[in-house]
């Protein structure tokens, strides 16, 4: 009786092993990091990592800068190897100035904005490796 038992949980997990049990999808690494601008923070700013072969991921900056980013709603990270990536800075509207004091949500400094030198593809690339990954993006206006 133990030996069939034994033999019927080997089995169960080889196919378990066989079929591949795990979510799918790529190998995905952990990013995160800071986007300055003459060391000031850009606040609420739009970055999408864009691999070589695959699907992109996003993050946004938060008051201090800071972003990580999404590979779906649900996965954190970016596929490994080399991106393309783009920044776009967000000028926050006056109702929606008026809708964070209402809300006792901080609002972001408005004088810091994304250089135009930083506006064209291809201008910032990031390599991304397996585990944890900090790109940090200090950029510089003239």
């Amino acid at each position: 009786m133990m030996n069939k038992t034994f033999v019927r949980l080997i089995t169960v997990g080889l196919l378990l092993l066989a079929s591949g049990c795990g979510d799918g999808g790529p190998t995905l690494a952990l990013i995160e990091g800071t986007v300055t601008v003459d060391d000031k923070p850009l606040p609420l700013a739009t970055l999408t990592f864009v691999p070589e072969n695959g699907s992109p991921s996003y993050g946004q900056t938060d008051q201090a800068g800071k972003y990580t980013l999404m590979f779906t709603d649900t996965k954190y990270g970016a596929m490994l190897g080399k991106h393309t990536v783009s920044i776009e800075g967000s000028k926050l509207s006056k109702g929606e100035i008026e809708e964070m004091k209402a809300q006792g949500t901080a609002v972001p400094a408005t004088d810091v904005s994304l250089p135009k030198d930083y506006k064209k593809a291809g201008d910032l690339t990031a390599e991304i490796k397996a585990g944890r990954n900090r790109v940090d993006f200090p950029l510089k206006s003239k």
